[in-house]
């Protein structure tokens, strides 16, 4: 792949950074094109799966909160040649820098995206945000299906 990505969902603290990639995930695991390789153990509600994709490998890393496990779950997804992770992070702060430190590392471009929010709804699974993320998350899939699309065309 001539560049490797970090997407990154960054909003403050509830707005359903980590429900999107979790959705994300979900979507993975029941598309034909991309195989499970390796799901680190649950720990309480964040996740971290390894796919491959398109014969490539994609992480998708869920911690975005300060004190979280994200630098270091960012650090195994390079571990893993990760061409593209998909994780989150606040606006600002240690999370950010996180990102930006793996970023300049390891040689990936950032393409941040912040997620729909709505103020005042708790996680009601009738309320609309419950569509949102499901659709958020069909669109990072599309995302990944493009990048990967553009690097089988470039080579």
């Amino acid at each position: 792949m001539e560049k490797k990505y970090i997407i990154c969902d960054y909003a403050r603290a509830n707005w359903g950074k980590t429900e999107t990639l979790l959705e994300v995930i979900s979507l993975l695991k029941g598309k034909p094109q991309s195989t499970l390789i390796y799901e680190k153990p649950n720990t309480g509600k964040d996740k971290w799966c390894h796919f491959e994709m398109k014969g490539k490998p994609v992480v998708i890393s869920t911690p975005g909160d300060p004190y979280s496990a994200q630098p270091a779950w960012l650090e195994d997804a390079t571990n893993t040649g990760a061409e593209i992770i998909v994780t989150a992070s606040r606006t600002s702060g240690s999370t950010v820098n996180a990102v930006y430190d793996i970023a300049t590392r390891y040689g990936y471009e950032v393409i941040w995206f912040q997620n729909f929010h709505f103020d005042n709804f708790g996680p009601d699974k009738s309320h609309p945000s419950t569509d949102i993320r499901k659709y958020e998350a069909i669109c990072i899939v599309g995302i990944l299906d493009l990048l990967l699309e553009r690097h089988s065309l470039n080579q």
